[in-house]
C-alpha cells in the first residue's frame, strides 16, 4: 500500500505569509551596533540532531540556530559561529577563532568561552571532535595538523605535504585521522603522528566517508583499505552521479544511486564481497533524478528524496513503504537517533516529519522552519518605505519592514536585480536562466498585492554563453522608463507603464508590438549596472569591459565613456543634484561630473587588519591603479597594521546628498562626498555586500548580502 501525505495549502499559506510568530521573534535576535532588524537567518549549511533528539542545530552562514523539535520554535542563534564543529556529547563546540589562527571551544548552553588553543601559523580551515570528545583535531592553510587532548591541553603537531588541510575527519575508533588536501587524501596514526597511507586514485571533488566499524573508506566510485590506502573494489558509477554513496548503520550494504536519461534507481550493494544485492526502482516509469539517500538508524528504513516526493523502502526485502509528497525539492535527509524523526532540507528551511517507526504509513509532517535563502543579489525600498524587497537565486521576498512578514514572488530562475517604480505600486524584478545560454527577462508585479502583471522579453542570449556576474535594473524619475542590463551587451528601455494603463488598446499594442522602447548598444561585455540622472535625461551604464558610458534617454545616443576601472564596474550612483556620478569595481570608486564627462576624484578604501575599520585615501588620478595588500608570507615581516583594498559591490546616495553608501567586503561604509572621508561604517554581515540603498526620508539604510540576510540600519541625525 502507498500513502500520499499532500501539503500543498500548508505550504503555499507558511511561505507566503508568514505569521508574526515566525517572523517577529528573530528578527531582532543578536543585532550588530547600529542595526534595528534582520531580516532572514541566512544560508543552511548543514544541521543535525542533539543526541536527546530534543533540539536541531541549524549552522547557517551567519550563526547556529537551535530549535525546539517538539514545536519547531528558534530557541536561539548563536551569532557568528559559522563552520563550527559540535563535540558528542552538544556540551560545547569548537571553531576557528577570531585571529583565524587559533581554535576556540564555546560552552554550548552558555554561549561562553571556555578555552583557547594556540599553535597554527597560518589560517586555521578545518577542525573535528574524536568520537569520544575528549580530543579536536584541526588542520591549516599551511598544511599542519595539530591534534589537542582537551582536558590536558597536550597536543602534538603534524606537518604534513598538504598545502592546504581543508578537512581532517576521525576514524570512528579515534585511532586515525584522515586529511584531504591539493590533490589527495591522507591517513595519518594519531598515537604517534606518523603516516599510514595516502588513498590510491582518491577524487577530492567527492567526499570519503568511513564505514560504521572503520574498516572501509567509501568514495564515489571506489572502496579503500584504511590501513593500506589500497583499493580494495572499484564501483561503477559514473562522475556525475548523485548523491555520494552511503553505508547503513550495520556497515553491511552500500546504497548508491544509478542514473540514466531514462530513469533513476537505487542499488543495494554488498561492500565486502562487490555482490549487488538488489534494486530499488519504484514506480513502472522509474525513480525521478534522487538528491538524497538515508538510512534509518536501525537500517530497516530506507528513506529516498527524489523530486518533491520521499520514498521509503525496506531494503531487506526490496519493498516499497510509503511515500510522502511535498510542493517543494527536498535535499540532505536525515532521521534523528532514535529514528522517529526526518529532516529535509528545502531552499528555505527545513521539513521534519513524525515518522511512525511500527507503521511508517502513518508518518506525517511535524513542522516546517522557515526563513533562510541563498544569497541577496539586490535590495529595493519602496517610496513609503513600508516594503522591501530583496532578490535570491530563485525567489523576491516582499517584506513588510515593521515586522518582518514577507510575502514569495518569483518564478524558477536567478533574480539578479529588484526595482520599485517611483509611485511604489510597480516591482519589477530580472532574472537570468541558468539553462538557456544567460538570456534575461523581466516580471512586473503588483507591489501592493504581490500579483503577477507581465513579462518582458527582449535580452538575448550572451555571445559566449557566460552568466553576467551582475545584471540590473532602474526606473526613470517620473516612472515611465524602465531600463535594463544584459548578458548580451545592450541596455534595454521598455515601456513601465503598459500594465498600469487600462485602455484595452495599450495592452493590446504591447500584447502585439511589445513593450520595447528602445535598444542602446555600444558596450562590448555584460552589462552589470544602470542608473538614471535625477532629471531622467541620462542613463549611466557600468560593464564587464571595465567602462562608464552616459547615454542620452531622448535622443538614445551615446554621449560619453569613462575609462579607468581595473575590473567590471557593478556599482552606479548619481548623486541627487545630479552633479557627480560615483562608479564602483573591485579596486575602489572613481567620481565623474556627469554634465562634463570629466573625472573628479578617485578614492580607495582601506580596512585596517587588526580593527577592521576604514579609511579612504584620493588622488587626482583617473585610474584606480593602486595593488590589492596581500598578506605577508610566513617569516617575513608585516607592516603594523596591514591595510587591505576593498572592492565595491554598490554605491547609493543618500536623498539629501551628503553621504555615499559603498557596500565592501563584509561591511557598508559611509562617505562623506565632499571631504572624501569615512564617516562611519557598519559591520554585521558575514559575506559580501551585494547591495545597499537608502530610505526615501534618509533615516534608514538597508543592506543585502550573500550571507542570505537583509539588514535594516538606523542612521544618526
Amino acid at each position: 500500500m502507498k500513502l500520499t501525505r499532500v501539503f500543498i495549502v500548508m505550504l503555499f499559506v507558511s511561505l507566503l505569509f508568514l505569521s508574526p510568530a515566525f517572523a517577529g521573534d528573530y528578527i531582532k535576535w543578536e543585532l550588530p551596533e547600529g542595526a534595528k532588524m534582520r531580516l532572514g537567518k541566512g544560508t543552511i549549511k548543514s544541521y543535525q540532531f542533539s543526541p536527546d533528539n530534543k533540539q536541531l542545530a541549524v549552522m547557517s552562514s551567519i550563526g547556529v540556530w537551535l530549535y525546539d523539535v517538539q514545536t519547531g520554535k528558534a530557541l536561539r542563534l548563536l551569532i557568528g559561529h559559522t563552520n563550527v564543529a559540535f563535540s558528542p556529547d552538544w556540551q560545547s563546540f569548537a571553531k576557528r577563532g577570531k585571529d583565524d589562527k587559533t581554535v576556540e571551544v564555546w560552552d554550548l548552553d552558555t554561549d561562553t568561552l571556555k578555552m583557547t588553543f594556540e599553535g597554527h601559523a597560518n589560517r586555521v580551515l578545518s577542525i573535528a571532535y574524536s568520537p569520544d570528545g575528549e580530543m579536536i583535531t584541526s588542520g591549516d592553510s599551511g598544511g599542519v595538523i595539530w591534534l589537542w587532548h582537551i582536558a590536558t591541553g597536550i597536543h602534538r603537531r603534524i606537518s604534513t605535504p598538504h598545502k592546504l588541510v581543508e578537512q581532517v575527519t576521525f576514524s570512528p575508533d579515534g585511532q586515525t585521522i584522515m586529511s584531504r588536501g591539493n590533490g589527495n587524501f591522507r591517513l595519518w596514526n594519531i598515537a604517534t603522528g606518523e603516516f599510514k597511507a595516502s588513498l590510491e586514485e582518491a577524487d577530492l571533488n567527492y567526499k570519503i566517508t568511513f564505514s560504521p566499524d572503520g574498516t572501509i573508506l567509501l568514495g564515489l566510485n571506489r572502496l579503500w583499505y584504511p590501513d593500506t590506502g589500497k583499493i580494495k573494489m572499484r564501483l561503477n558509477i559514473e562522475k556525475s552521479s548523485h548523491p555520494h554513496p552511503v553505508f547503513s548503520p550495520d556497515g553491511k550494504t552500500i546504497a548508491r544511486t544509478r542514473w540514466s536519461e531514462s530513469e533513476s534507481a537505487i542499488e543495494l550493494w554488498d561492500p565486502h564481497i562487490g555482490q549487488l544485492k538488489r534494486t530499488l526502482i519504484g514506480n513502472p516509469e522509474g525513480l525521478r533524478f534522487v538528491d538524497s539517500i538515508a538510512f534509518s538508524p536501525v537500517g530497516d528504513t530506507l528513506a529516498v528524496a527524489s523530486g518533491r516526493e520521499i520514498v521509503f523502502w525496506d531494503p531487506d526485502i526490496g519493498k516499497q513503504q510509503a511515500t510522502l509528497r511535498d510542493d517543494v525539492d527536498l535535499h540532505s535527509l536525515l532521521f534523528s537517533s532514535d529514528g522517529k524523526i526526518l529532516a529535509g532540507k528545502y531552499e528555505s528551511g527545513i521539513y521534519l516529519w513524525n515518522i511512525e517507526t511500527t507503521d511508517i504509513q502513518r508518518s506525517k509532517l511535524r513542522h516546517i522552519i522557515t526563513g533562510y535563502s541563498s544569497a541577496v543579489a539586490s535590495i529595493a525600498f519602496s517610496s513609503d518605505g513600508q516594503k522591501l524587497a530583496s532578490g535570491y537565486e530563485n525567489t523576491i521576498r516582499l517584506w513588510n519592514t515593521k515586522d518582518g512578514e514577507f510575502q514569495v514572488l518569483g518564478f524558477p530562475a536567478w533574480v539578479r536585480s529588484v526595482a520599485f517604480s517611483p509611485n511604489g505600486r510597480t516591482l519589477a524584478s530580472l532574472r537570468i536562466s541558468t539553462s538557456s545560454g544567460s538570456e534575461a527577462d523581466i516580471q512586473l508585479w503588483d507591489a501592493v498585492t504581490g500579483g503577477y502583471q507581465v513579462t518582458l522579453e527582449g535580452h538575448r542570449e550572451a555571445p559566449d554563453q557566460r552568466i553576467p556576474p551582475r545584471s540590473s535594473l532602474a526606473f526613470s524619475p517620473n516612472g515611465e522608463i524602465l531600463a535594463s542590463g544584459g548578458g548580451d551587451k545592450t541596455i534595454r528601455l521598455w515601456n513601465a507603464q503598459t500594465t498600469t494603463r487600462d485602455s484595452f488598446f495599450h495592452r493590446l499594442r504591447g500584447e502585439i508590438f511589445g513593450h520595447h522602447k528602445a535598444v542602446l548598444r555600444g558596450h562590448t561585455d555584460h552589462v552589470l549596472s544602470v542608473a538614471f540622472s535625477p532629471d531622467g535625461g541620462t542613463i549611466a551604464s557600468g560593464s564587464s569591459d571595465q567602462t562608464v558610458r552616459l547615454w542620452d534617454v531622448r535622443r538614445r545616443k551615446l554621449k560619453a565613456t569613462f575609462e579607468g576601472h581595473v575590473g567590471g564596474v557593478p556599482a552606479l550612483a548619481f548623486s541627487p543634484d545630479g552633479k557627480v556620478l560615483a562608479s564602483g569595481d573591485r579596486r575602489g570608486i572613481l567620481l565623474w561630473d556627469p554634465i562634463t564627462a570629466k573625472h573628479k576624484t578617485t578614492l580607495i578604501l582601506m580596512r585596517n587588519s587588526d580593527t577592521g575599520q576604514y579609511k579612504a585615501t584620493s588622488a587626482e588620478d583617473d585610474r584606480l591603479y593602486l595593488p590589492t595588500v596581500k598578506p605577508s608570507k610566513p617569516n617575513e615581516a608585516a607592516p603594523n597594521p596591514v591595510f587591505y583594498t576593498d572592492g565595491i559591490g554598490s554605491l547609493a546616495f543618500s536623498p539629501d546628498g551628503k553621504t555615499l553608501a559603498s557596500a565592501t567586503w563584509k561591511a557598508i561604509v559611509l562617505l562623506d562626498p565632499l571631504t572624501l572621508q569615512v564617516k562611519e561604517s557598519f559591520s554585521g554581515h558575514t559575506d559580501r555586500v551585494n547591495s545597499v540603498v537608502f530610505s526615501l526620508d534618509g533615516s534608514t539604510l538597508v543592506s543585502g548580502s550573500r550571507d542570505g540576510t537583509v539588514l535594516i540600519w538606523e542612521l544618526k541625525p
